[in-house]
């Protein structure tokens, strides 16, 4: 099959705007031609990519099978060509790199802070999201280096660096709270109403694993949220527990906003280690970058 870069952008035009005329004007092309395209790689595929309606396309299962593979090739050919006009000297240079809330507002910013001391030209496009989220970022090649917990690899990702870091995951409540400051038994804090990451997550299948060990079985957390600052903002209005990394709650612990519960079965330790793709150059600032975080590392 001679499936290119310039088929990959059409499907994923398509593919995002629900419209080939959309998808035309996006790609600076001529209606006519983006249909062609579609229909010959169809043809080729011996398979429908896209439903035609009369309110747009949609994707069929076979072209959404394609879309991962399109966005890693358009991904990778842009890299490539950043990687060239950075060799020149034409490139500015930019960072793509992702974290976790505890490590991308400290451990990154303070990466990125140390390495345009020496390297003003460099810029950097931070991406804060749960380990799910940017190891696919990784795969697809929207993130060139993540920060990510410990035994994160896999058959498409692999480390950048041995170095570790760390953080503590803690039960924590508002000041307020009944909870707050006690010593609490796992089965107590089973009883506990909660506000986690959603279950498919690896921290919130961590936080499970860790009552299913000892029999217990948590209630279904009352909010479920992706975001750090919408998992806070309920524990701070209301009687919600969290279970957290110490360093996203630093200013409410200091301004005594929330407080720690005791649960010695909670308290995680987590490793962290620099991850990227298995296949492929890091672009010279991510390398760069690298060699900042490794120094802070050491």
């Amino acid at each position: 099959m001679a499936f290119d870069v310039r088929d990959a952008r059409i499907l994923l035009a398509c593919a995002q705007s629900r419209s080939i005329g959309r998808a035309a004007k996006a790609l600076n092309m001529a209606q006519p031609a983006v249909t062609r395209a579609l229909n010959r790689l169809e043809a080729q595929l011996a398979a429908p990519l896209f439903e035609r309606t009369t309110r747009g396309v949609e994707p069929t299962p076979y072209g959404a099978a394609l879309l991962p593979y399109a966005e890693l090739m358009v991904s990778e050919s842009a890299q490539a060509e950043e990687l060239i006009r950075q060799m020149r000297g034409a490139g500015r240079g930019l960072v793509r790199i992702g974290g976790v809330g505890s490590v991308a507002g400290g451990l990154l910013v303070e990466a990125l802070t140390l390495l345009r001391q020496s390297h003003p030209e460099v810029a950097f496009s931070v991406t804060e999201e749960l380990e799910d989220r940017l190891v696919e970022g990784l795969k697809t090649g929207t993130v060139d280096l993540a920060v990510l917990p410990d035994s994160a690899l896999d058959d498409e990702i692999r480390l950048a660096a041995e170095e570790s870091f760390h953080d503590e995951v803690r039960v924590y409540v508002r000041a307020g709270h009944p909870a707050a400051g006690r010593d609490l038994s796992l089965a107590e804090a089973a009883a506990l109403d909660w506000a986690m990451p959603p279950q498919a997550t690896p921290i919130t299948r961590e936080w499970m694993r860790r009552f299913h060990d000892q029999r217990l079985e948590p209630g279904l957390p009352v909010l479920q949220s992706r975001s750090t600052a919408v998992i806070r903002a309920a524990v701070l209005a209301g009687d919600l527990a969290c279970w957290m990394p110490e360093p996203v709650l630093l200013g409410d612990l200091a301004q005594g906003q929330v407080a720690p519960v005791r649960v010695p079965h909670l308290d995680w330790r987590r490793s962290f280690k620099i991850y990227r793709r298995r296949r492929g150059l890091l672009p010279p600032s991510a390398d760069l970058l690298l060699g900042a975080l490794r120094r802070l590392a050491g």
